[in-house]
């Protein structure tokens, strides 16, 4: 028998790494019948999966309180699956609907929802961002207590849940053929430090532009999405930005030739709640690539990945520019970096271990 089962998401696109390229492929290319169900998303089929779009909601309220909750329950009772897998927090309701309705639910945690309420931009006032975080903390603690599966991105997010028993599928790379990656050709004078993922101010990308201001060692690369066209624009006002080469947002299954054209990862986020115990998936792709990495100097980050990385101040461009300027003058610690990045990458942090055990909650819930 093939079961059918169905990912939805009225948040992420429709080319998620972790929904699509992780999850989506390795259950379909395990025999299951996947169906994504995405709002903003195009109808196709891809690798298999059936992706279904419906209209996506403007405006987060009319997104998660009316329009494409309502969308993606019409949506999802007409797939009629087996098991339905949610990725966002505002689709709990829609979770229920469909476990009282018989059906089996999985829920997906990527972060941890109420610490990352707390440094929303788009709640202005510090006693909402306080109030809604805590509706979501214990919204998720009720409605989760009925599905028949809770997966998380974090072991940090799993703690949250112990008595749920939820899995955590760690964002690991799906390991990349390095030899294989189309070859950029990308013209350099320096050695190019790159960042990729979401350009926010949360993220520290003001202090990281503003640090290559102050170093004639490497140029900054910039691959990922803006989370708006005025912070772009201020962005692009800082001084260092005559040392940034913004590559754009390309898919996901070119992001690692970029990373194979550079010579350092960084990723400098603030110390907000949700980051302090992150596992972000940017790391381990600069991992996979052999690229020595520069992180935040977060506890849990240091403890983590040890000596695959150099830590530093976020928000300190003085002290990223220094820690970029030492990783490049030492060749023996960027290589030794490399030897032991490409070991960790091939033997535990990747896709192929964490998949395992997705399929085996699949098998229990659909014996």
């Amino acid at each position: 028998m093939t079961y059918r089962v169905c990912h939805v998401t009225t948040v992420h696109k429709q080319n998620d790494n972790r929904i699509f390229y992780k999850e989506c492929l390795s259950l379909a290319s395990a025999g299951y019948d996947v169906t994504l169900l995405c709002a903003g998303a195009d109808s196709t089929t891809q690798d298999g999966v059936t992706i279904t779009g419906f209209p996506k909601a403007a405006g987060r309220l009319k997104r998660m309180l009316t329009t494409s909750l309502f969308k993606a329950l019409g949506q999802a009772r007409i797939i009629n699956a087996d098991l339905y897998h949610l990725h966002d927090p505002e689709l709990m309701p829609l979770g229920l609907f469909l476990k009282f309705s018989g059906h089996t639910v999985v829920m997906d945690v990527h972060e941890n929802n109420s610490a990352a309420i707390l440094s929303r931009p788009y709640l202005k006032s510090e006693v909402t961002r306080r109030i809604v975080s805590w509706v979501v903390k214990w919204g998720e603690k009720l409605a989760l207590r009925f599905f028949d599966g809770v997966v998380t991105a974090r072991p940090d997010i799993s703690a949250l849940f112990l008595p749920l028993h939820p899995v955590t599928l760690r964002n690991f790379p799906v390991l990349p053929d390095l030899g294989s990656l189309e070859d950029l050709r990308i013209e350099k004078t320096k050695p190019a430090v790159i960042y990729v993922g979401g350009l926010s101010r949360i993220r520290g990308i003001p202090q990281l532009i503003n640090a290559f201001a102050l170093t004639d060692a490497a140029e900054l690369w910039l691959l990922g999405p803006f989370q708006s066209e005025s912070f772009e624009a201020e962005c692009r006002a800082l001084d260092g930005w005559r040392k940034v080469r913004y590559l754009g947002s390309v898919d996901a299954s070119k992001v690692f030739s970029y990373i194979k054209a550079a010579d350092v990862g960084i990723i400098t986020f603030l110390p907000v709640p949700n980051h302090i115990t992150t596992l972000a998936t940017k790391p381990f792709e600069y991992m996979a690539c052999g690229l020595p990495v520069i992180m935040s100097d977060f506890l849990y980050w240091r403890e983590f990945f040890a000596d695959s990385a150099l830590y530093v101040d976020p928000a300190d461009a003085d002290a990223i520019a220094a820690c970029v300027e030492s990783l490049l003058s030492d060749s023996a610690l960027c290589s030794r970096m490399r030897e032991r990045n490409l070991y960790l990458i091939h033997n535990e942090y990747n896709w192929q271990r964490e998949r395992e055990k997705l399929l085996r909650l699949y098998s229990e819930l659909l014996p």
